[in-house]
């Protein structure tokens, strides 16, 4: 269902990156994604991006520059229309990315500031971004919900020693590959 959901998504006619989810149908791998990870979309700075796992239907978002071990790669949703759900309610990826680092409040804090930033320009971009949400609202039926307890109770169940990563994971980090 999440991977039928996500070529949906892809397929929509919007602007992927005015909610975060760049998508052009070419995947970077940084030495923190791991293997046979299929990607959902990049939030388009640092390197953070969300990806699929094989035979997972959990969404997780991999943040190579604010990560650390067992924090570069975190559950975000428990499945992709969750994942959609939750970028509504935030109205962009990123916020979703940042959860893993933050208290409730701050959370709340990034949330208004996001909404409150203006620049010369940004009514049109706001205007790409209402219609992104809204596309994606009506082709999955699916209201805002709120992220953050849903997010945080998934991250502390999550037991990272189940990702596989690449040669390069452990070398960039000096750690010895498991077994």
């Amino acid at each position: 269902m999440t991977r039928d959901d996500l070529k949906r998504f892809q397929a929509l006619d919007i602007d992927f990156s005015a909610i975060g989810l760049e998508w052009g149908g070419q995947f970077c791998d940084y030495f923190c994604t791991p293997a046979d990870a299929e990607p959902v979309g990049s939030v388009g700075c640092d390197g953070v991006h969300f990806i699929l796992l094989p035979g997972d239907e959990k969404v997780f978002c991999v943040d190579p520059s604010m990560g650390e071990e067992g924090t570069y790669v975190l559950p975000v949703a428990g499945d992709f229309r969750e994942f959609l759900s939750f970028v509504l309610f935030c109205r962009d990826a990123n916020p979703l990315s940042q959860i893993w680092w933050m208290d409730e409040p701050r959370f709340r804090q990034l949330l208004r500031e996001d909404a409150e930033q203006t620049w010369p320009g940004c009514e049109e971009y706001f205007t790409r971004k209402d219609a992104a949400l809204s596309a994606a609202a009506r082709e999955f039926d699916l209201i805002p919900a709120d992220p953050f307890e849903k997010v945080k109770a998934l991250q502390a169940g999550f037991d990272p020693s189940v990702l596989q990563f690449s040669d390069e994971y452990y070398d960039v980090l000096g750690l010895e590959r498991p077994q």
